[in-house]
């Protein structure tokens, strides 16, 4: 069974902290190489790819549950945030990522202030 043509989903936690949202995506069984992580319009985006072992041996397959091929999902995080700003982790089948709080940027108007 291929993933092309279909997205199977990364199961994924999100937590706030204080200062930052941290997000974990269970991704078991892929390479560290074959993950990306990439901002793209405001949206956190990240693809995985298993690839399927290539095995010699001449076998008929019985039952094959495990998918193979391409992974994608996207989060939106917002404008203010850079790839430079991510910090990011894979250990034991988890994606960690922490994703740091922006201050607001608010906009300021040149004028005098009313006093009543």
């Amino acid at each position: 069974m291929k993933a092309t043509g279909k997205r199977y989903p990364m199961k994924s936690d999100i937590r706030e902290r204080d200062d930052r949202f941290v997000l974990e995506i269970d991704l078991p069984g892929f390479d560290k190489e074959n993950i990306k992580a990439y901002i793209q319009n405001g949206y956190l985006i990240v693809s995985a790819l298993r690839e399927r072992g290539k095995e010699k041996e001449n076998h008929k397959w019985i039952r094959q549950e495990r998918y193979y091929g391409n992974y994608q999902r996207s989060f939106y995080i917002g404008t203010d945030i850079s790839e430079e700003d991510l910090k990011a982790t894979y250990r034991f089948g988890v994606l960690k990522i922490q994703i740091p709080k922006k201050a607001k940027k608010t906009e300021q108007h040149e004028g005098n202030i009313q006093i009543a």
